[in-house]
């Protein structure tokens, strides 16, 4: 067995995993906010939170440990190479603002989904967080996949 050909494969499985559960969180959130109704918002928030625990989180250990493992074991330098080291930043400040901004305000919106109805100013102020979510969810969407690009094109 090829222990860096193995941590390879886990490393771009767990690739994998981690970008699709940003861009299906991302999409989620958009239609089930898009129908303005508070179970099937509370519902799509509630599956996000599952995928963040089950994919997302695992994803990120799995990308880590795989990434310094075969680093370690290949000799590649992974701080001082530019790109890699961009790369592990990108990455870095990706979890950052999911951890910091992202999980937060996900949290306080499905509160107020499984407690507020559709119309009036509570969903109004709901959509002010949404409208705040996909700013920063963009820039964490940026941040990771500019991680992949510097680390694949390095």
């Amino acid at each position: 067995m090829n222990v860096p050909k193995v941590l390879k494969l886990l490393h771009l499985i767990a690739v994998v995993v981690f970008l699709g559960d940003i861009v299906v969180t991302a999409v989620w959130r958009l239609l089930a906010d898009r129908t303005r109704e508070p179970r099937v918002i509370a519902y799509a928030l509630r599956l996000v939170k599952i995928t963040d625990t089950y994919l997302l989180v695992p994803s990120v250990f799995t990308l880590a440990v795989t990434g310094m493992l075969r680093a370690h074991l290949e000799g590649i330098p992974l701080w001082t190479n530019p790109a890699l080291a961009a790369g592990q930043v990108c990455f870095m400040l990706c979890g950052v603002v999911w951890s910091q901004t992202l999980r937060p305000i996900q949290a306080r919106q499905l509160a107020m989904a499984e407690s507020l109805g559709a119309a009036g100013a509570a969903f109004d102020d709901y959509l002010l967080l949404t409208k705040k979510w996909f700013r920063w969810g963009i820039l964490a969407m940026a941040l990771a996949f500019g991680s992949m690009v510097l680390m694949v094109l390095h």
